[in-house]
């Protein structure tokens, strides 16, 4: 092969993520389990990995999807870069009659100039400035991932003294299946490489901190989210007899109003605040209509994460819990003292721990057969993991049902642990020059942003917390590791400080998602490079 590179000008890498965002990668389609294969024939044509094609791989997932990884390896580097990013892409629902064209930039932004007055104002204003093209996975993420195959391509070319390593996984959308499967991989690869994973690199595109935003920013860390649950378990009776029973849909809403938007619930970091948890999800369990009051019912809420661990967590849903399993008591002490009623043998509502009520049960009958219950429902249930952890928890509390009334709380996947760097030596020397660089080589302000404010991958850069704190995730977890898996003791063996440095965009997840076609092209590629030369230099 001929020594040129091809994804280097600014049309060269257009045109390649014109080709990527061309396959509809929509995650858990077969359009995501034939892109990377797509990926592989593009990076085997430069000639580095012509000539070594062992160093392209894609790895089968456990469900049948794969992740690739391409490796660039210098003989005197010491230092080696992982450049993380993912494939998959949302659904285009949202894009009604222009679905057809969600996936084809061009020809969709070309269609919007024929409804321009369909548009809101920003987005209107962007596709007039002609700076602009739309389309379903053009910031998010599929430019990042071009990016670092650019570097890939320049490093191999001028034969860069570093080390790089492209990891580009499915399913960062949904259970980030891929990016906790190639954890183990990466330990593999230090140990027969001779690798010391020393940054990770990821380029989610820019997100907006307040609306139309037009600040660019980096970010040196990306926020955790994690999704603690509550069954509320109260009385059975008939609806006729109201006070025999306990109705778990209005313990749930009790509980709920304790933690919406509860801001004792969110952090505060160099004066940024988290966002408040809210509701994601609250039924009860009861097969079909009955006249039966429901007396099961369970809650999942979003918590988004910036310092705090699980066992953090977990004690704030406890102290939470508490306060209103004793504001449902008071209630219902005063509608039995409004109704004469004798309140004597009222019972207290009971907060547990999903791996009390587990031990308990366990005592009760036999470990083997808790195991088993717990299995036969993780392979039987249909729907996805949530669904199975709460089947796995309401059958716990059946089986434990004279504890009752009572709160268990849990967790339900997915869990991304909260990542920031901006203490670390190597970072605070990487933002000092990438800022530096920008305003005077490009004319851009960068603003580093402690916590990227979109869930990513990054999370599972490595460990950035006490590996026991981890065991309370698990333990919590209802079918535990078997169920849901992070690989927390591999995760600590490549943990490096990480940095996000991505693409100008706007509206990621909507059908007016579009990408700064001037930043990401002319200026973004030259602010990696310098990104990787001051880290080769450090």
């Amino acid at each position: 092969m001929s020594e040129k590179m091809f994804m280097q000008s600014a049309d060269q890498m257009l045109t390649t993520l014109l080709e990527l965002v061309a396959i509809d990668s929509v995650t858990l389609s077969a359009g995501e389990k034939y892109f990377p294969l797509r990926v592989e024939q593009v990076l085997k044509r430069i000639p580095y990995f012509h000539r070594n094609q062992s160093l392209v791989k894609n790895h089968p997932t456990s469900d049948g999807r794969s992740i690739l990884t391409a490796l660039y390896r210098h003989e005197e580097a010491t230092k080696t870069v992982v450049m993380i990013s993912h494939f998959d892409v949302v659904d285009i629902e949202d894009y009604g009659e222009l679905q057809h064209l969600a996936f084809n930039p061009v020809e969709l932004t070309k269609a919007l100039h024929e409804r321009v007055d369909e548009l809101p104002d920003d987005a209107k204003d962007d596709l007039l400035s002609g700076n602009w093209l739309f389309g379903r996975g053009m910031m998010d993420m599929k430019c990042g991932l071009v990016q670092h195959m650019s570097l890939l391509e320049k490093a191999a070319f001028e034969e860069w003294k570093i080390n790089l390593v492209l990891v580009t996984v499915p399913d960062e959308e949904v259970n980030s299946v891929g990016m906790r499967e190639i954890v183990p991989k990466l330990v593999e690869m230090a140990s027969e490489h001779g690798l010391k994973y020393t940054l990770y690199l990821n380029s989610e595109p820019m997100f907006s901190q307040v609306p139309q935003d037009e600040q660019r920013y980096f970010y040196t860390g990306t926020i955790g989210k994690i999704m603690p649950g509550a069954l509320c378990f109260g009385k059975e009776s008939h609806v006729g007899e109201p006070f025999s029973g306990m109705n778990a849909c209005w313990m749930s809403s009790v509980l709920t109003g304790e933690v919406e938007w509860n801001e004792a619930l969110s952090e505060t970091v160099n004066g940024v605040m988290s966002p408040p948890p809210t509701l994601l999800l609250q039924r009860d369990l009861k097969k079909g209509y009955t006249t039966q009051i429901p007396h099961r019912s369970v809650s999942l809420f979003n918590l988004l994460l910036m310092k705090r661990t699980p066992v953090d967590v977990m004690a704030e849903m406890k102290e939470i819990a508490n306060r209103a399993a004793e504001k449902m008591e008071e209630f219902i002490k005063g509608k039995y003292k409004l109704n004469q009623l004798d309140d004597s043998q009222l019972s207290t509502i009971q907060v547990y721990y999903y791996d009390e009520l587990r031990n308990y049960a366990m005592k009760k009958t036999s470990e083997e057969y808790i195991e088993k219950m717990e299995q036969s429902i993780a392979n039987e249930t249909d729907g996805d993991i949530r669904e199975q952890t709460m089947q796995i928890v309401d059958q716990m509390a059946m089986l434990c049902q004279e504890l009752g009334p009572m709160i268990i709380l849990f967790y339900a996947p997915p869990y991304y642990p909260a990542v920031n760097s901006v203490k670390d030596p190597i970072i605070e020397q990487i933002a000092s020059s990438l800022i530096d660089y920008s305003r005077h080589s490009h004319d851009e302000e960068l603003k580093a942003v402690d916590y990227f404010n979109g869930i990513s991958d990054l999370s599972y850069a490595g460990l950035h917390a006490d590996l026991s704190d981890m065991d309370k995730y698990n333990r919590n977890l209802p079918g535990g590791e078997k169920l849901y898996s992070i690989p927390f003791e591999d995760m600590e063996k490549v943990t490096a400080p990480v940095i996000n440095v991505g693409p100008f965009g706007k509206d990621a997840h909507q059908k007016t998602e579009r990408l700064h076609v001037p930043f990401s092209f002319e200026k973004l590629p030259k602010m990696l490079q310098h990104l990787m030369k001051v880290h080769e230099s450090q």
